[in-house]
């Protein structure tokens, strides 16, 4: 069994099986007219509708918003947002930031517009009494000590909202675990946490570099990729990582998604029902 940092019980925990599931809008990005701009939407959403949706078609109460999904960050806006998740009785777990800024650059410009960005989406969080924000500390190939500096500069602004910040396994600098580690206590540790996802490293590496980051863990994104015709997953063994982070003492949120750089023509509410019931047979 993996070592369980002390932090891992300021994860969200406490909760039933059921409370332990939530999923996040990018499995239904081909439905949100600002991430498929280009197709016909017969069954259109907005972040407005998917409160009271994912309570009503898959009694989910957890939400994460993905930030290609706002249409502002207008505090009108994200004042009726809120009050869509309160009337649904839900709560919003996390923001996935995925906005153009890179905080490991080297260009001091660059690094303070994505810092003066990323505040901006920090703001909103707390208006919105998310749980936590995901914000990236910098690009594959961009300077390791910068991509510390500036999230320890929002981490500070992250703790006069009482708001934790997570770095996910997202593509850049963090993709190498130890330096997805060294970064979460360089920069905090205090108010840092991991957010294991798990279709993001290779699968020949996956296991042990999501041992090396759960210990830290918040939430944990419990991604699938590819499905083959018969909707099988056929990426890697969905149900051995959830149990892995039984196994590593997780006891947070699982926040089910789907991506691939494939086109599928898949049923993703019928991917969101496997997603959900494997995590819950498994937990």
């Amino acid at each position: 069994m993996l070592a369980v940092s002390a932090e891992l019980s300021s994860a969200p925990a406490g909760r039933s099986v059921s409370g332990r599931v939530g999923m996040g809008t990018v499995i239904f990005r081909n439905r949100f007219e600002l991430t498929n701009p280009n197709h016909k939407i017969d069954d259109r959403l907005s972040l407005l509708d998917v409160p009271a949706y994912y309570r009503r078609r898959f009694d989910i109460r957890s939400l994460e918003f993905w930030s290609k999904h706002f249409t502002s960050l207008e505090t009108p806006y994200l004042k009726e947002l809120r009050g869509r998740i309160k009337a649904a009785g839900s709560e919003l777990i996390n923001i996935q930031v995925d906005e153009p800024y890179d905080l490991a650059s080297t260009n001091e410009e660059e690094r303070q517009r994505s810092l003066a960005l990323t505040r901006k989406w920090i703001d909103a969080a707390a208006l919105l009494r998310s749980r936590a924000v995901r914000i990236n500390p910098g690009r594959t190939g961009g300077s390791i000590d910068k991509g510390i500096a500036s999230m320890k500069e929002l981490n500070q602004h992250c703790i006069s909202k009482r708001l934790p910040l997570l770095i996910e396994n997202h593509f850049g600098l963090e993709m190498d675990p130890d330096v997805h580690v060294r970064i979460r206590e360089a920069a905090g540790p205090t108010n840092i946490y991991t957010l294991p996802d798990f279709g993001n490293y290779p699968v020949e590496t996956m296991w042990d570099s999501l041992a090396k980051i759960l210990p830290y863990a918040y939430v944990v994104s419990a991604k699938a990729v590819d499905f083959d015709a018969q909707g099988s997953h056929i990426s890697y063994d969905f149900d051995r990582c959830v149990q892995l982070c039984e196994s590593a003492g997780f006891k947070g949120i699982y926040l089910v998604e789907q991506w691939s750089r494939k086109e599928q023509d898949l049923d993703y509410e019928r991917i969101a029902d496997w997603l959900l019931q494997r995590v819950r047979e498994n937990i």
